[in-house]
């Protein structure tokens, strides 16, 4: 498996795991202060082992702040100021503490790297490597080559785990942009479809009927025949959007399980969906199209999902569809519909003909029901509908309405 393929599994859980271990080596390696420190305090006298001490944990202080502040991407206008402190802290170490500095040698290095964009971290992160080496000169020259290279070994890699915890991260933000966006193009497609459909015909409808009103009360024959004809505009307006409409509902399963297959991998969601049975008939079909799309939607607003699962089981008639994810957030419940996603979501369930209970709806019409649970931090939403054509039928006649 290729590292692209590697990264199109990223989710809220794997940025999450990549800044708590960044985090937690960048901190772990701040215990190489205990070796200047514990030097200065049993070789040099107490006004200089004192000195030294205040400048060690300040420098460490300072490493420990920019350094997490990186992981988390929450870089603000305090941190150069910090990083200039950290520069003067990093100068005054080498008298004070003596050759075992070096062990943390590669704090400001770091810094730099981290704080800094561009051109800009790069030029600071070697200034510093190269200070460092100006400020051993006095000592052994094996020594200070032995130290500058372990401070660039060990600062280059802790930068290198810091970006790369930090792009995980603004990949699964990405990714969830682009989520949303496919969202809402499709939304402005429909109504792209509505605005074109009506627009001409609420304006003719607008001009006719102000032209009605200035028609003489004695000419009844004209305004009737301006009434008819507004009727007849507003009849083939109303035609038109049901044909929208009927349109927009009546969408193929498979490419809309190709369209969420495809949005859920753009968001970092894994998916493994199961072959529906090709003897689902057409209204089944379009009920089913509908509710993938609703479960794709709430789970992409309402949880931190990495997997998401279509399974399919047959028994006689029926066939029940599970579409499970394993992003269920902490505190959810299965008191109401929609709990698994999040209180937004069961409010939104509970607007007739939309979110969770207008899926429950369009499976009514075809014979179908819907069941949700939680378990083990699997949200599943299971749907049972007919899987031959004259259930589906029969239970059409008597509860469509249409």
């Amino acid at each position: 498996m290729g590292a692209s393929q590697r990264l199109r599994g990223v989710g809220p859980g794997t940025v999450r795991l990549a800044r708590a271990g960044a985090g937690a080596f960048l901190a772990g390696m701040a215990a190489f202060a205990a070796v200047p420190l514990a030097e200065a305090l049993g070789a040099y006298p107490p006004v200089r082992a004192a000195t030294a001490v205040v400048l060690i944990t300040g420098l460490t202080g300072c490493y420990l702040w920019l350094a997490v502040r990186a992981v988390l991407d929450r870089g603000g206008r305090w941190d150069i100021a910090v990083l200039g402190g950290m520069s003067a802290l990093a100068v005054a170490v080498p008298f004070a503490a003596g050759p075992t500095w070096v062990s943390v040698g590669f704090m400001l290095p770091l810094a730099f790297g981290v704080t800094l964009r561009g051109w800009w971290a790069a030029a600071g992160f070697f200034a510093a490597l190269v200070a460092g080496v100006a400020l051993s000169a006095s000592h052994e020259m094996s020594w200070v080559l032995f130290g500058s290279l372990q401070n660039l070994l060990t600062a280059g890699a802790l930068a290198g785990l810091t970006i790369f915890a930090t792009l995980l991260g603004e990949l699964q933000r990405t990714r969830e942009e682009a989520a949303k966006l496919a969202i809402t193009e499709e939304r402005l497609r429909f109504a792209r479809e509505l605005h074109d459909v009506l627009g001409h015909n609420l304006s003719v409808i607008a001009m006719r009927t102000e032209l009605s009103t200035r028609i003489p009360a004695e000419q009844i024959a004209r305004l009737r025949g301006e009434l008819t004809e507004i009727h007849d505009i507003a009849r083939r307006s109303l035609h038109d959007v049901r044909a929208v409409v009927k349109g927009y509902r009546e969408m193929s399963l498979e490419r809309e399980l190709s369209g969420v297959r495809r949005v859920l991998e753009t968001a970092g969601v894994r998916c493994d969906f199961a072959e529906l049975p090709p003897s689902l008939t057409p209204e089944v079909r379009v009920a089913l199209a509908w509710a993938v799309r609703e479960a794709a939607t709430n789970l992409l607003r309402h949880s931190d999902a990495t997997v998401c699962l279509l399974g399919v089981e047959t028994d006689g008639d029926r066939v029940t569809i599970t579409v499970a994810n394993d992003g269920v957030r902490p505190g959810n419940g299965v008191t109401a519909p929609g709990a698994a996603f999040g209180a937004d979501a069961a409010a939104e369930s509970t607007v007739g003909g939309s979110g969770l209970a207008g899926l429950d709806e369009r499976l009514a019409q075809v014979g179908g029901s819907s069941g949700r649970h939680i378990e083990d931090g699997w949200f599943t939403l299971s749907l049972d509908v007919p899987g031959r054509a004259m259930a589906a039928a029969l239970t059409s006649a008597t509860g469509d309405g249409k």
